[in-house]
Parts: structure tokens; sequence; C-alpha cells
């Protein structure tokens, strides 16, 4: 690629757009497959935020990452007969705003798998240390106010995180690898700010 060619960088890059809303949206539809033939937890919401926020920019990771996550409740919601225990919570949303955060500041425009790697599992992480804090604290199941109950609650998580960590590293591996396929080989323009920062380390 000629300097030209990466200095075409385009503001809103549209496979990377594409990328982010196409899975976006496609996970928030995954609650009206039938429980039996879907992955408990198994989504890409965190994966599309952590993307999208590490090639666009964290706004528009908040976006692509919590629009189809508030979707994907609604849907659950509906699927439950509107059945309030399904009804989304935006405390549970907001959690994963963890997501666009880290890929904003560890995998912003790099193309090194480690970061990338370590990024998603830093974000997985997380997510399930804030989302399960703020099921304690607002007493989604009943635990005591201590630090045997909200070590309790965790354990009671830990069944519910595998498939959220194993999605959150499928998604992410699959997302970051598409990127750099299609922008290599299809999409030159959109490889030349990722370029550029990689040279200068």
């Amino acid at each position: 690629m000629t300097e030209s060619e990466s200095n075409k960088q385009p503001r809103i890059p549209p496979m990377t757009l594409a990328l982010g809303v196409v899975l976006g949206l496609g996970c928030a539809v995954l609650p009206l497959i039938p429980e039996p033939y879907r992955i408990h937890n198994f989504a890409a919401y965190g994966a599309v935020g952590l993307f999208v926020a590490g090639r666009m920019g964290l706004f528009p990771g908040l976006i692509l990452c919590l629009v189809p996550k508030f979707l994907g409740d609604l849907f659950n919601y509906v699927a439950h007969s509107y059945d309030l225990n399904y009804f989304p919570l935006w405390s549970a949303i907001i959690c994963f705003a963890v997501y666009p955060i880290v890929g904003s500041v560890l995998v912003r425009r790099t193309q090194n798998p480690l970061r990338i790697v370590g990024g998603a599992v830093s974000a997985s992480v997380l997510f399930f240390l804030v989302s399960n804090f703020g099921a304690w604290l607002e007493q989604a199941m009943t635990y005591e106010y201590t630090l045997a109950g909200l070590l309790e609650c965790y354990k009671q998580g830990l069944p519910f995180y595998r498939g959220t960590f194993f999605g959150d590293l499928g998604f992410t591996a699959g997302l970051f690898a598409a990127h750099r396929v299609l922008s290599r080989y299809y999409f030159h323009a959109e490889s030349g700010s990722v370029i550029r920062v990689e040279n200068r380390r």
C-alpha cells in the first residue's frame, strides 16, 4: 500500500461499521431462537463493542454494543410472554460499556494478536466482576451484604459466565480476523490508520 493510499482512511469506515452492525443486530435477534438451540449467554455484544471501539472510537463502540443488547433483552422479554422477570434492566445493559471502554484503551488501532486477546480477556473478566457486583448490590438473589455474600454471588455467577467468556473470545477473534483479511484484500483504505500506528511502535 502506498503512502497516498494509507492517507485515504475514511472518516466512517464502511466495512468496520458493517461488521459491527450486522453482527450486533444478528445477536439482538438470538433470543427469538428457541432456547434448546442456542448456548446460554453465548453472544457477541461485548466483542462488537470491543471491536468497533478499537477501530472507530469509544462512542460508536458504545452505540453498537448497548443498542443491540437492549434490543436483544427486549426481544427476550417479548419471547417470554412479557414476563417482567425478563424485562430489560438498564443496570445490566450498562455493564456492557466495559467492552468499548477497554477496546478504546487497549486495542485502539492495533493488529497485535496478543493485545487483542488480552483486551478481550480483560474486558470479559471486568464485565463479570462489575455485573455480578451490581447483582449483589441490587439483591437479584438473596445474598448477605458481606464479603462472604459477595463471593457467593460471584460463585453462583460462574456457570452463566462460561458462555459469555467463550463468546467474547470467539467473536472477538472472528471480527478482528475478518477485518484484517477484508481490509488487506478489499478495503485497503481501512487498514491505513492501523498500519501507521503499528509502524510507530
